[in-house]
């Protein structure tokens, strides 16, 4: 990424500073960038310090009392997502990605920001024919949490607002090579398609493709973050399990599902961004295990 220019932004507000907004953080703060960002839990905005990166809690059941709101930014990026209950259910989608949305829009019209990139998933797109798509390809998700995400961004796009889709997310500290290891996580593929396609990035490159969103992205544009080479769900699964030294998951869902697959060659020529791993073979061959305290995964999701 190249630096920001005079005109540039100089202050950002990362919302949502998990596996993928942390990331970003650091990569804006490596800019020159004085950057705020946000956690539900107290305890991590030490962490964060550590990082370079100014934390703040947001709970977005009291997000309008939250302390964040009164420091101007130039720039903002929404990377929240509704998390897990202590007992393991996830929260609701639209309380966040509608909600939450909409009421950090409103707060960051009020205080001048000039650039929001609200961070979606290429689960929006309800294709499953195996066709390809790209950056202006019909959205008509008929799921949840898919629906709420496609909502939130129309509502993102209406305020002017930038909106990054990114594909299945991996790499340190979510890891299909840590995941196989797990009791019956193979089993809850089971009634996946082996033939679909899947579009996947590494979390680096995710972060970079949001990073130059926030940096030199347009208003109102939609782009695609993914490594442009889209996979067979079994051959994923099958280099994985060759790479952890477990057997193959087996598939016996229904095949006409074939899936999608994302061009993101647009995206990347108009953000300058360059991808470190650019096709899933080198990305799983270079990743390490995680910590073995890492969070489980979900179910293995249907976005990508």
């Amino acid at each position: 990424m190249t630096a920001t220019t005079p005109d540039g932004p100089r202050r950002a507000l990362v919302i949502g500073c998990g596996f993928l907004g942390e990331r970003v953080a650091e990569l804006l703060a490596r800019e020159g960038l004085r950057v705020t960002g946000t956690t539900r839990r107290r305890e991590r905005i030490d962490e964060l310090a550590t990082r370079g990166i100014d934390g703040a809690t947001l709970d977005f059941a009291t997000a309008s009392a939250s302390r964040v709101w009164d420091t101007s930014y130039d720039a903002a990026v929404w990377c929240a997502s509704p998390g897990r209950s202590p007992a393991g259910e996830r929260g609701d989608p639209r309380a966040v990605y509608v909600d939450g949305v909409a009421s950090a829009l409103a707060a960051l019209a009020r205080a001048a920001c000039a650039r929001t990139v609200v961070v979606s998933s290429t689960g929006v797109y309800h294709q499953t024919d195996g066709s390809w798509l790209d950056e202006t390809s019909p959205a008509e998700p008929r799921d949840e949490p898919h629906r709420s995400i496609r909502e939130g961004e129309e509502l993102a796009l209406a305020a002017g607002a930038s909106v990054v889709r990114l594909g299945g997310l991996y790499g340190p500290g979510r890891s299909p090579l840590e995941w196989l290891r797990r009791a019956n996580f193979a089993e809850r593929l089971a009634d996946s398609s082996a033939a679909a396609w899947m579009n996947w990035i590494r979390i680096e490159d995710a972060a970079a493709v949001v990073a130059a969103a926030t940096l030199r992205g347009r208003p109102e544009a939609v782009y695609v973050g993914v490594d442009g080479h889209p996979v067979e769900r079994a051959e994923f699964w099958e280099l994985a399990a060759e790479l952890t030294g477990v057997d193959a998951p087996r598939f016996a869902g229904d095949p006409r599902d074939r899936g999608k697959r994302l061009r993101p060659e647009r995206t990347l020529a108009e953000l300058g961004v360059t991808l470190r791993f650019p096709d899933f073979r080198c990305g799983l061959r270079t990743l390490a295990l995680p910590h073995p305290e890492a969070p489980p995964p979900p179910t293995e999701r249907r976005d990508e």
